[in-house]
């Protein structure tokens, strides 16, 4: 019965930190797309890089993920 419990926090765990990688894929889409349009030159490619990592999130962890699990 001790493995049990402890299989299902290690799921837990990886249900919390997919849903955290969703949310942060999501700001990272904002935060990036802001940064692309509205930045300056150095900016630019900056918003660019977070941009493309915030899809890799999004498409890696889910794009409803986050907000369905922290209930937002």
């Amino acid at each position: 019965m001790d493995v049990d419990k402890y299989f299902s926090s290690v799921v837990a765990g990886f249900e919390f930190l997919i849903a955290l990688g969703s949310l942060i894929g999501l700001f990272g889409l904002v935060v990036g797309a802001l940064l692309l349009f509205f930045g300056g030159r150095p900016f630019k490619s900056k918003g660019l890089k977070i941009l493309l990592i915030s899809i890799l999130l999004v498409v890696v962890c889910g794009f409803n993920v986050g907000i369905k699990y922290f209930r937002l």
